[in-house]
């Protein structure tokens, strides 16, 4: 098992702070980055194969892990950073990974026991989610029914939305063909370069192979797309104490 990080982007939304650090070297509490919390998070669920993609600011990130000798970690540089979106970045790592793989957003904080509890599953591909009582434009929605999700998009409007894709899906067995083949179709219409890599799999439920959900508590990770949901995590660091800044 692998865990692939997408940390390729400028994090332009958390500027100034991202303007000499990428977003996953941002402190979180504690003294330690988002980075070296999924690292941490990672090792403790039991993965040792680690690869992250990097783009902006990359020598930065390659030297923090150089601390990680207990993990194998492989840096994917993606030079087409600046001018795509993470569906370049994903279809980089994946096309040169061989076993199955989680698929993790570089700028979540989450708990081990997400992790674990992904890693139990046992469909192709698995998506964790999460519900909330209300959610926003900038979510990644989902609509589920029975076991399954059917839709993904940051468009699906909000009363028909029951749910919110964490950035962290499982893909395992024929789903690392599954995943691969599509993104290798997509990368060649040059309008994808731009978009989510959660675009594909849209495209794979479409055409009707199924993609399951592991569903997982709000208390148990958080993003970090703006000023306030650094300072969120940063007042609320008690919160995820035990999990986080553990080794």
């Amino acid at each position: 098992m692998r865990v692939i990080i997408l940390a390729a982007g400028k994090g332009e939304r958390l500027y100034p702070m991202t303007k000499n650090s990428p977003k996953s070297l941002l402190e979180i509490g504690s003294g330690r980055t988002v980075l070296e919390s999924q690292l941490d998070h990672i090792a403790q669920a039991g993965i040792r194969d680690v690869t992250i993609v990097t783009g902006y600011k990359t020598e930065q990130i390659e030297a923090k892990v150089l601390d990680y000798r207990d993990l194998d970690i492989t840096i994917c540089y993606n030079p087409f950073f600046a001018t795509s979106n993470n569906l370049i970045s994903a279809w980089l790592a994946i096309r040169e990974t061989h076993e199955n793989f989680v698929l993790v957003n570089g700028d979540d904080v989450f708990k081990t026991r997400v992790l674990s509890g992904l890693l139990d599953t046992d469909d192709d591909i698995t998506m964790v989610i999460d519900r909330k009582a209300n959610y926003d434009q900038d979510d990644m929605k989902v609509v589920t029914s029975g076991d399954r999700v059917f839709r993904v998009s940051k468009d699906i409007p909000l009363d028909e939305t029951n749910g919110e894709s964490i950035g962290m899906i499982l893909f395992q067995g024929k789903g690392r063909s599954i995943i691969r083949d599509t993104l290798e179709g997509m990368v060649r219409r040059e309008e994808n370069q731009k978009i989510f890599y959660l675009a594909a799999l849209q495209e794979i439920m479409e055409r009707g192979f199924p993609v399951h959900y592991h569903e997982c508590s709000r208390d148990d990770w958080a993003e970090i797309d703006f000023h306030s949901d650094l300072s969120f995590i940063r007042q609320h660091i008690n919160k995820y104490a035990a999990d986080i800044v553990k080794v």
